[in-house]
Formats: C-alpha cells, structure tokens, sequence
C-alpha cells in the first residue's frame, strides 16, 4: 500500500449516491421531462480533473451568459457528467481486477483487496460488478442514467434479459411529461408480469400506467395489511400527481370543463367512500 493519501473510490461513489438523491428528489417533484439525443460513449468523454475546473466567482451578470460562463458551465457539467458515469467504469474495473486476480501482489483475496485498497465493502464492490453490463446496455439510450436506475433494472434484467431492461428504460424515457426516476422504474417493473416479457405488451402496459391507467395487475400484496393498503395508495397517489400534471387533463380542461369537473366529482365520491369504510 502507498503512503500517500489517496481518494478513495468509495468517497467517489458516495458522491456519486449524493447526486443521484438529489436528482429522485427533483424527479418527483416534477413532471416535465426533456428527452435529449442519446449521449456520445463513454470512450469519448474526457475525465476532468478538479484542477481543470474553474475557480468559483461571482456570475458576470444577470443577462445571457458570456462565451466564458458557458465554457464554465461545459467543462463543470462534463465533470458531473464522470461523476454520474462512475459507477459503470467502476464495475467493469472491479471485474477484470477480480477476474484476472491483479490483486494478487498485495492481498491475498480481491474482498480484502477492494476493503484496504478503496474502502469498499464486499457487498458494494460485487454490486457495482452486478450493474455494469446492464449499464452499458443502456447508456445509448438516456444520457441520465444512474446506479439507481440500473439498480431497479437489473431483477427484470435477471429474468429476461437485457433487452427487456431496455425495453422498459426506452419506454419510460420517450414518455412525455414524466421524469425518469429510480422509483418510477420500480413502479413500472412491478406491474408487469414476473413469468414472461412481451415487449410489444410491456410497451403498451407501460404507456398505459404512465398515461393514469390503473394496471390491471397490481403488485401482489404484503404480508402486513398496513404495509399492502399504504404502499397501494401510494402507487395511486403518484399516478394522480404525474396525471395532474401533464398536457391532457388541461387540454380537456381547455376542451370541456364540465366533464373534467363531473371526472373530479367521480374520484372524490370515491375517496368519500373509502372514508366511510374506514369509518365504520
């Protein structure tokens, strides 16, 4: 082992989880999603060193921003950009270490050596070689894939492939007004069915969730009813929340109120009815 300090992978990767916390919140807190292009690869993003990145200043005004604030604002979103791909190079590194046993010069087992070397317990390190082929898979598809996002991916990904994974990713990021989020994906990949994977049907089940349609299969119930009622509710809550904010509920507002208005009558005479059941 050097003597010298070294940053670990595991403070990078922490900040890595921080950032990816910070963009859930934001998700479900918003509806509007920009669906971009699909990203260059990896192989042709440079890694930018905190050296490279402008010292922090005052903004130049409060107009349009100069040539120089946006050559900041490149080379800062490209350093995030390494922060939020590090998870995948990190897995593909652990696995060929791990596989050749490059380790084997200074530790005895690749668990020690990811421990003393980067601070990264067992648990973390074969997570991170579970994530990244699927990763790969599908970072041509959205340029804000996360760890989180392949995390809620890989049991699909288990079970049918990788290509139903992308599939599902696909579908969730060209949907309009909704904002790709790890539980999102979790929400979509429970709905479909545990013993097969029809892309055609998965596509159309899925557009149909993100649209406000109830899916005819819920996910099965918790042993604990507090828990199956609770997590239930929650699932109607964020489909109504996703609903009351995309384009087709204020065009038909914009069309014809008054069915909007007999529509919100109807789910309130609902709610009023699971209220006098709880009641009695």
């Amino acid at each position: 082992m050097m003597a010298t300090k070294r940053r670990s992978m595991s403070d990078l990767l922490r900040e890595q989880k921080a950032a990816e916390d910070a963009d859930v919140a934001a998700g479900e807190s918003s509806a509007a999603l920009t669906v971009a292009s699909p990203p260059e690869s990896a192989a042709a993003r440079a890694v930018i060193p905190a050296i490279a990145l402008p010292v922090p200043h005052a903004p130049a005004g409060t107009g349009e921003l100069t040539a120089s604030e946006e050559a900041d604002l490149a080379t800062c979103e490209q350093a995030l950009d390494n922060l939020r791909l590090a998870f995948a190079a990190a897995g593909k590194a652990l696995q060929v270490i791990r596989d050749a046993r490059l380790y084997r010069a200074s530790h005895d087992t690749f668990e020690e050596y990811a421990e003393q070397r980067w601070g990264m317990g067992k648990s973390h390190a074969y997570r991170l070689i579970e994530a990244w082929p699927l990763a790969e898979r599908l970072s041509p598809i959205g340029e804000r894939l996360t760890e989180s996002h392949v995390r809620e991916l890989l049991p699909l990904a288990g079970r049918h492939g990788q290509d139903a994974a992308a599939t599902v990713y696909q579908t969730v990021q060209e949907a309009d007004s909704v904002r790709v989020t790890a539980a999102l994906l979790h929400e979509v990949v429970a709905i479909l069915p545990l013993d097969h994977f029809d892309p055609a049907g998965a596509v159309e089940q899925i557009r149909a969730y993100l649209a406000g349609d109830i899916p005819a299969r819920l996910a099965p119930s918790a042993a604990d009813p507090v828990e199956a009622f609770t997590s239930e509710t929650a699932k109607l809550a964020k489909i109504l929340h996703r609903f009351a904010g995309g384009n087709v509920i204020r065009e038909a507002r914009t069309a014809n109120p008054d069915v909007v208005r007999q529509a919100l009558t109807e789910l309130r005479g609902v709610l009023d009815e699971l209220e006098r059941e709880i009641q009695t």
